[in-house]
């Protein structure tokens, strides 16, 4: 499906010629995107600063007072959940001299107290109390409430946007959270059964590119591909999000199953990647979030039904088949693209694209590139 990208500059150029917006007929991004520190500055400030990204899940924040916090990009963050019921975001970080505020995830007492001199907001954010004040000339509380952060959910997913005046989420992810809620229509009550984090050596570009695509799923994964059928359903491609349903052959020994059950994935921007595999309720939400120019903190919440559900022995099956050997296999796998791109030997490749948009297609993969390019286009044009 063909997007309008709004990029008024040049196309890079590499040493097997110029990147270009037909997935059929462009040479890769060249190395240099996974290897620049200042492509990098760039990329925090164009994408991450200002795009929604997933936190968590509303189930996260089961009553008032609960709270977690959390990184987006660089910035650490708080969701909490006020007394209203409302889910806030805040930066966290007290107005008096910058100390972080809270750490983890558990649960507040009426609000949040600095741990460095006891400035006290309110879980709307409000600053409530600042010890020895009064008597300061011209000190006013209105002026030192937290920084909020705008939030919003969508099919019990939880985003927030460090911009300030971005567009509203709707905007350009409006059809996700239905789409999701299409597929697992309980998805706002499920809760995080399992979480998992990963430190990879590897730019948080790698690690989407790898999940942009299934070419390489019969090479690498051999016994993924015993459960992923060799065709797709239905795949939809927007501006933002992307949604492929392919199917389920038999499994293995260990993950019994059904042929022809869903397999599902979701690609949204800037790092999200998720996965419904078949033979039990589940929603696996995978976050690449930055974390250095060759350095990537993935996040891992497996999801599913509270209850019998969390322990069902396919779902089990699933965690384990991922944590120990999927995505142990892509991190091996992202882990040596990102050497290579430091290789004297290499600077870009080729697409893989069919007219047909055949189950081993690319054309996912070029698609976030156009992205990419066009979000620091427009950051280069806004900075100059």
């Amino acid at each position: 499906m063909a997007h309008n990208f709004n990029l008024k500059g040049n196309f890079p150029r590499g040493a097997r010629g110029e990147f270009r917006p037909d997935s059929l007929d462009s040479p890769t991004l060249p190395a240099r995107y996974y290897t620049d520190p200042e492509i990098y500055r760039r990329e925090l400030e164009a994408i991450h600063y200002r795009s929604w990204c997933y936190v968590g899940h509303v189930t996260d924040l089961d009553e008032p007072r609960s709270y977690f916090t959390d990184r987006v990009a660089d910035q650490s963050i708080i969701v909490v959940r006020g007394l209203d019921d409302e889910i806030r975001a805040f930066f966290n970080v007290c107005q008096h001299r910058g100390h972080h505020l809270l750490e983890g995830r558990g649960k507040l007492g009426k609000g949040i107290s600095c741990p460095y001199h006891a400035w006290f907001y309110d879980l709307e954010g409000s600053l409530v109390r600042a010890p020895h004040t009064e008597t300061i000339a011209n000190f006013n509380t209105q002026e030192f409430h937290l920084k909020s952060i705008p939030l919003a959910i969508s099919a019990g997913l939880i985003y927030v946007n460090l911009d300030a005046e971005c567009e509203p989420f709707e905007q350009h992810m409006g059809g996700f959270g239905p789409s999701i809620e299409s597929q697992i229509p309980d998805i706002g009550n499920f809760v995080a059964a399992h979480r998992l984090h990963y430190d990879i050596d590897a730019n948080w570009k790698t690690v989407v590119d790898n999940f942009s695509e299934a070419y390489h799923i019969p090479v690498a994964h051999p016994q993924l591909a015993k459960v992923l059928d060799q065709g797709m359903d239905e795949f939809q491609e927007e501006y933002r999000w992307s949604y492929i349903r392919y199917r389920s052959r038999t499994g293995f020994e260990g993950l019994d199953l059904e042929p022809g059950l869903p397999y599902i994935a979701w690609q949204a921007w800037p790092h999200l990647c998720m996965l419904s595999l078949p033979g039990s309720q589940n929603l696996i939400v995978l976050r690449m979030a930055p974390n250095g120019v060759e350095r990537c903190a993935e996040r891992v919440d497996i999801y599913t039904p509270k209850g019998d559900a969390e322990n069902d022995p396919n779902l089990l099956a699933i965690r384990d088949l991922f944590m120990n050997m999927f995505n142990q296999e892509d991190i091996a796998i992202v882990e040596s693209v990102q050497r290579g791109f430091n290789s004297l030997g290499y600077d870009q490749g080729r697409y893989v694209c069919d007219a047909a948009e055949s189950w081993f297609t690319e054309a996912l993969l070029h698609w976030f590139h156009m992205q990419i390019l066009e979000a620091l286009d427009a950051f280069d044009r806004k900075t100059r």
